[in-house]
């Protein structure tokens, strides 16, 4: 890819990451009025009583501002000298919060009548759930971009780990299918359990997106290679460990032990999805950590290698 290419990119990096944090205004101006003792938008003030719904609401005022971070860092002229990690961490996690809003809550929240008992105004929902699909969508467009330019080919056919990686690979890789698979299963019983038919939707969703990337991994770990295997994996893994860390943030602003309580099956599949994320993302980068050895003279040049500790 030329130096004008770049540019090109980065210029369109720049406004998807404008609007992805344009996006994130409404819901954390409602947040912020929340805090600050102001229940916009909120029919039952009693949903904002309890110690913990500060808490979590920070937390989330938080995630978005780490949002806005994520696109300004990937707007930026130096964004290819960034260490991989500060980059692909945040990028991984917004992915496995935001595409299954974009994928199930939103056409949900369209298309299912509202519930007359419904604590929240009505368009509460969609404007959260709108403003994060524009988040999501902004941000893996910027992403997928700026992956191109940093790693280019060596993510669509990526070299085999090295000799000495290999061990450790399948045993993660390993781990990490088993794991997966055992989320997948848990998440689907706990929404059978829930009694509720549409409680199954988002469980399958979940559970599809997560063998899925389970499948890519072990796939990019067996030595094949391909752009879908790795986005697979990717999104997979993101949604697996991003469902887990969902469900903590929600406990920890729980008001109430007795609301909105899982099944026992739903409550495991979120610790073991936590894991099984986790594991899936290091085998990931394990099977294609040989093209950091493989690079080119002139990604030396432009400092654009696959090195996660750099």
């Amino acid at each position: 890819m030329t130096s004008h290419d770049v540019h090109d990119t980065l210029t369109t990096r720049r406004v998807l990451g404008g609007v992805a944090a344009l996006a994130t205004l409404p819901y954390v101006s409602m947040k912020i009025a929340w805090l600050t003792g102001n229940p916009v938008g909120v029919l039952d003030p009693r949903i904002l009583e309890g110690a913990g719904m500060p808490v979590m609401n920070a937390i989330t005022v938080l995630m978005d501002l780490c949002v806005v971070a994520l696109a300004v860092a990937l707007g930026s002229r130096g964004a290819l000298r960034l260490p991989a990690l500060v980059v692909l961490l945040p990028a991984w996690v917004a992915t496995g919060l935001l595409v299954p809003i974009a994928l199930v809550s939103l056409p949900m929240t369209i298309a299912l009548p509202t519930p007359d008992d419904l604590a929240m105004a009505t368009w509460v929902r969609p404007m959260v759930y709108g403003g994060f699909t524009v988040q999501g969508a902004c941000l893996l467009a910027a992403f997928t971009l700026y992956a191109r330019d940093r790693w280019g080919v060596r993510l669509a056919d990526p070299s085999p780990a090295p000799d000495a990686v290999q061990p450790l690979l399948r045993a993660v890789a390993g781990g990490g299918v088993v794991t997966a698979v055992l989320a997948a299963g848990l998440q689907l019983l706990g929404g059978a359990l829930t009694g509720e038919p549409i409680a199954l939707v988002p469980a399958a969703v979940t559970a599809a997106l997560v063998v899925a990337g389970a499948a890519g991994v072990w796939r990019l770990a067996a030595g094949r290679s391909g752009t879908a295997l790795v986005t697979a994996a990717w999104i997979g893994s993101a949604v697996a460990f991003a469902d887990g860390l969902y469900a903590t943030a929600i406990t920890m602003g729980a008001t109430d032990l007795s609301t909105g309580a899982a099944s026992p099956a739903a409550g495991m599949s979120h610790v073991v999805g936590l894991l099984a994320g986790f594991a899936l993302a290091v085998a990931g980068l394990l099977a294609v950590s040989g093209s950091a050895d493989s690079r080119t003279q002139s990604d030396r040049v432009r400092g654009n290698d696959l090195q996660i500790g750099a």
